[in-house]
């Protein structure tokens, strides 16, 4: 396992590597590409261009599948007191190019709630783009490429957004999305 991390505003935002192997990787993207998706999901309240998205029952995501196991596990590693936080919402995200994200916030200002993504996608090139970017102040600070298998874990309150990939790549770019409440805040 790999980590590296990075500060936004006095905040960590942990990516961490190698944590599957390939073929790991591969059987979560085949999972998911099975699954019906509905687009639904918006960025913001004003969102008018919704993505395709598909939900878990929390629970039982983080109970029942390896990826889901893990993240309780990387919580635990690098969240102060992660037993207080409790999954409360599990789904995916498939952007393809031409779709609209906009930057946002997981969570309200004053909460510590925290978000874990992880990059579904069994291949992905750098030209790809579709990074998850992070600002603050209205400026990007942070960008960190959608690596198969990779996680990132960040507090909610984190001006983010997950960017939609160039034109060059013809798949869609799937992200996990793993919210935790923060039980004792």
């Amino acid at each position: 396992m790999d980590t590296r991390i990075e500060n936004v505003d006095g905040k960590n935002i942990y990516i961490i590597d190698n944590v599957f192997s390939p073929d790991e990787i591969e059987a979560f993207h085949e999972y998911v590409s099975g699954l019906s998706f509905r687009k639904r999901e918006k960025s913001t309240s004003y969102d008018e261009f919704p993505i395709f998205s598909t939900d878990f029952v929390p629970d039982r995501f983080e109970e029942e599948t390896y990826v889901g196991v893990k993240a309780r596990e990387l919580m635990n590693e690098f969240i102060t007191n992660a037993d207080g936080y409790k999954l409360f919402r599990a789904y995916v995200n498939l952007s393809n190019y031409g779709d609209v994200e906009y930057p946002h916030y997981d969570c309200p200002a004053d909460r510590n709630d925290i978000t874990v993504l992880y990059y579904v996608n069994k291949s992905w090139h750098y030209k790809f783009g579709g990074e998850t970017m992070f600002y603050s102040q209205k400026d990007s600070r942070v960008a960190v490429l959608p690596t198969p298998g990779r996680f990132v874990i960040f507090p909610g309150n984190i001006e983010h957004l997950g960017s939609i990939a160039t034109r060059v790549c013809r798949e869609p770019r799937l992200s996990l999305a793993l919210k935790y409440f923060n039980t004792i805040n």
